[in-house]
């Protein structure tokens, strides 16, 4: 079985990157892609974040890495890099980290309405009482239970 490595902590250095109000989702994960791709672009294993130190070794031997996907579930950031190998299959290096705090996904709320053919996005005309209660769904749509469905594949919504 592979081993998982934890990198060592350096006092140094902060263990994890402070998350401040300034910095949203977006921010945090390009920081922590960027500092992790450039540990491997340089040789060396990733300086924070969990990942199987076998497979780095195994793909740090073969090739340069590619940057890859993101996947995000509420309690978990998972960064993977591609090390191509051309006469073999790639290999796919996950490091992983626990987010500051919480993520949700953010669904588009009823109320928005875009058009399929030309691409617009607007809000829509609704009584108080129907936004007051659209807003108190949505708003109850962020609570722990209630948001973890929507991570992961979607279903395409249907307006008629």
């Amino acid at each position: 079985m592979a081993s998982i490595v934890e990198p060592p902590f350096n006092p140094g250095q902060a263990r994890e990157m402070p998350h401040n109000e300034a910095m949203n989702l977006s921010g945090y994960l390009a920081a922590k892609k960027q500092a992790v791709y450039v540990d491997l672009q340089a040789g060396r294993p990733p300086s924070e974040g969990r990942f199987d130190a076998a497979l780095w070794k195994e793909g740090n031997d073969k090739s340069k890495p590619q940057i890859g996907s993101t996947v995000l579930e509420p309690h978990l950031i998972s960064l993977q890099f591609i090390y191509p190998a051309p006469q073999e299959a790639a290999l796919i290096l996950r490091v992983e980290f626990d987010p500051p705090e919480r993520i949700v996904q953010m669904p588009v709320p009823d109320w928005v309405v875009e058009s399929i053919w030309q691409g617009e996005i607007s809000g829509s005309p609704q009584f108080e009482s129907d936004a007051r209660r659209m807003m108190a769904d949505f708003a109850a749509s962020l609570e722990p239970g209630a948001n973890d469905g929507f991570f992961g594949p979607q279903a395409p919504k249907r307006r008629e």
